[in-house]
């Protein structure tokens, strides 16, 4: 149940700035969402779980090539044809993507590219952010802070300011992850300010105006009020997607998050996207171009699922299933992008679209650097084993690569694509695995 009441206690402040005061008394300052306390039956379940398991647990102008393949700039272009170039990355526009490749500066066409990434690491490892920002797109990327005066809206990086229209934001996370997101009320008619600690916190309705490093001003009831960034743990803008939107079926990676666009220009003074986000260019991380010609595994219920847990009662429990079932989450951590965690042991049956072509997916540890224990992965392709591979928690990254373990698999003509997620050699409790942006491409 939500329930009302001033909003005097959190935002009144003693400081002239905050005239919170003056509008709490006498007439109604706004509403306040208060959430209850529902975090310790929570923390009870989890306490449960984690015996044995957890402590393993700018559009501009073409430029010059900045460096060969192999040093500072160098990237690879994997191709439609399933071939790969690599070389020093010069521009993205709308001809094509701009290689110096063997001696040679090649030009390939947009509809001839599916992805082009940077060498080395796909998304630098990640570093404790101030910040977390969630767009109404899906994009989310990670900052030190945030500033709009109003007009301009900028994400700030060790790397310089991010430009990116506000229509385009959803909610800014200053918690470092508390789940705040989930407790909002749907019955919710405008913006939010969260107004508290992580551990406890509230809802307050107001039309935020702007954000600086030291307040962010809102209006309640006509009156613009200055309130403290100090108090403030997250802002959540009322969002409708717009109907009459265009398509952003591109996928870009970026160092601390990723972003969906429908066009994209990149030379070695910045990255664009749709002409109205900017990027500093050495963020640039990953571009999939075939993103709107894939179906994420997340987005797609299997036909047949066989979940039994180390202790099998467990899932019998009331509540205790959805926990052992295999779950999307999204980007953090050590995974810029989002993914599916599967525990052991899962069989998970998927039924293949007809024009599919090809699987693929990265595969590591859920816990990252955090897990311990092996769990077996393989892959079928309806009654033909695809894919084997004992994953050792206690060796990230995966064969050197960041993200995990890249797993390609052609599907063409398939009718059904099996993932099965067991108990490895070890002989303990195995360690859930994340499979990172699981998708059929078409």
């Amino acid at each position: 149940m939500h329930f009302f009441r001033s909003v005097d206690r959190w935002l009144c402040a003693p400081e002239s700035i905050f005239s919170l005061g003056r509008c709490c008394r006498g007439r109604r300052a706004g509403r306040l969402l208060c959430v209850p306390d529902f975090f310790v039956l929570s923390g009870f379940v989890v306490a449960l779980l984690v015996i044995g398991s957890a402590g393993r647990a700018a559009a501009a102008e073409p430029l010059a090539v900045v460096s060969e393949a192999g040093g500072a700039g160098a990237f690879s272009v994997e191709r439609t044809d399933g071939t790969t170039l690599s070389g020093a990355l010069s521009r993205i526009g709308a001809d094509g993507v701009a290689l110096a490749s063997a001696g040679q500066d090649l030009v390939l066409p947009l509809d001839q590219v599916r992805v082009v990434a940077r060498h080395g690491l796909a998304v630098l490892p990640a570093k404790p952010a101030a910040l977390r920002s969630t767009w109404i797109d899906g994009s989310t990327l990670e900052a030190e802070d945030f500033s709009w005066d109003g007009k301009q809206a900028l994400l700030i990086t060790p790397d310089g300011p991010i430009e990116v229209p506000v229509e385009r934001l959803h909610t800014l996370d200053w918690s470092g992850g508390s789940g705040w997101q989930t407790a909002v009320p749907e019955t919710t008619e405008s913006d939010l300010l969260v107004v508290g600690t992580p551990a406890t916190h509230e809802f307050v309705e107001c039309a935020i105006t702007a954000v600086s490093p030291e307040t962010v001003t809102v209006l309640l009831d006509d009156e613009t009020i200055a309130v403290k960034r100090a108090k403030i743990i997250g802002l959540q803008w009322l969002r409708a997607q717009a109907t009459n939107q265009a398509p952003r079926g591109i996928v870009v990676d970026v160092d601390g998050g990723s972003l969906r666009a429908g066009k994209v220009v990149w030379t070695p003074i910045g990255l664009v996207l749709d002409d109205v986000v900017r990027v500093p260019a050495p963020l640039l991380a990953r571009i999939d171009f075939a993103a709107d010609r894939t179906l994420a595994l997340t987005g797609l219920p299997p036909e047949r699922l066989e979940v039994e847990p180390y202790f099998g009662a467990l899932a019998a429990l009331p509540g205790f299933a959805p926990y052992f079932a295999p779950r999307p989450v999204v980007a953090a951590g050590e995974f810029p992008r989002e993914g599916l965690v599967v525990r052991p042991r899962t069989v998970a049956v998927w039924r293949v679209p007809a024009d599919s072509r090809r699987f693929r997916t990265v595969v590591a540890p859920a816990a990252g650097r955090m897990a311990a224990g092996k769990t077996l992965v393989t892959i079928s392709i309806d009654d033909s084993e695809a894919f084997r591979r004992e994953i050792d928690a206690g060796v990230f990254p995966i064969d050197g690569v960041g993200e995990g373990l890249p797993i390609e698999l052609e599907i063409a003509g398939a009718r059904r694509l099996t993932v099965t997620v067991d108990y490895g050699t070890s002989g303990d409790l195995g360690s859930p695995v994340r499979f990172t942006t699981p998708v059929i491409e078409k």
